[in-house]
């Protein structure tokens, strides 16, 4: 028997085993006995493969589950690294703890304290900042910083850059200038954030007409396309816009 063979004969021993040990129907031997490897393939897929999800799933539900009994864990966890170490990453860390929490105030004198020596003007300390800024209520603070990092490091995500710019002029009340920012990369945007921001300062200036028709591209880019987990938020904040425009 060649060394193919082989691994074939212990595969399929391998599966059989498994499905006897586990309890699975005996009618399971006889398809992975009698169809080598294709046999073995449809019992992965039907038997092994939902057990492999649904153990995904319940560690990210427990995740979830150890973020509601104790939500401020992580933040106690990166405040302890920093106490061990105060580097600028764990700065960086905390900082974006407190962000995700709501703490603004405390993300702020953090970013502010990573902005030191090499790290003064780093693309990561001021586009932080600049969020950090902006979700504080300080859009002039906000575009400020955002101008630096579009100017000194153009290639630094420039669409994040781009799109907190807009808003940042849109709660100046310099709406028309944040439609314009925006409007002028719709063509080049990566993703759904830059139409559904663009459709929402629409709605928010009275523009109805016009903000139905950006929300409905980014729901009916969703139903047509398989779209990440990074990129479904943007679906449901434009159905949920859209259903509240009428």
């Amino acid at each position: 028997m060649d060394v193919v063979g082989l691994a074939v004969l212990l595969l399929q021993i391998g599966i059989a085993v498994h499905a006897v040990r586990t309890g699975r129907s005996l009618w399971w031997l006889l398809v992975i006995l009698l169809f080598p490897l294709i046999g073995g393939l449809i019992y992965f897929l039907v038997e092994i493969l939902p057990e492999i999800r649904a153990g995904r799933a319940i560690r990210r539900l427990g995740g979830d589950i150890v973020k509601t009994v104790n939500p401020d864990a992580g933040l106690h966890r990166r405040a302890g690294e920093l106490a061990v170490c105060g580097s600028i990453q764990n700065k960086l860390a905390l900082a974006q703890e407190c962000m995700a929490r709501g703490h603004f105030d405390e993300a702020i004198t953090l970013y502010e304290s990573a902005r030191e020596g090499q790290f003064v003007d780093a693309p990561d300390v001021l586009l932080g900042l600049a969020r950090a800024r902006f979700q504080n209520g300080e859009p002039q603070a906000a575009r400020t910083l955002l101008e630096q990092v579009a100017a000194a490091h153009p290639d630094y995500y420039p669409q994040d850059v781009a799109i907190l710019k807009a808003r940042a002029a849109h709660a100046l009340g310099d709406s028309d200038r944040a439609l314009g920012e925006i409007e002028a990369m719709l063509d080049r945007s990566v993703g759904l954030e830059a139409r559904y921001r663009y459709g929402q300062i629409l709605a928010e200036t009275g523009q109805t007409q016009q903000a139905r028709a950006e929300l409905s591209d980014v729901v009916n880019h969703a139903r047509r396309f398989r779209i990440g987990p990074t990129e479904r938020p943007w679906a449901r904040r434009s159905r949920r816009l859209l259903a509240s425009l009428g």
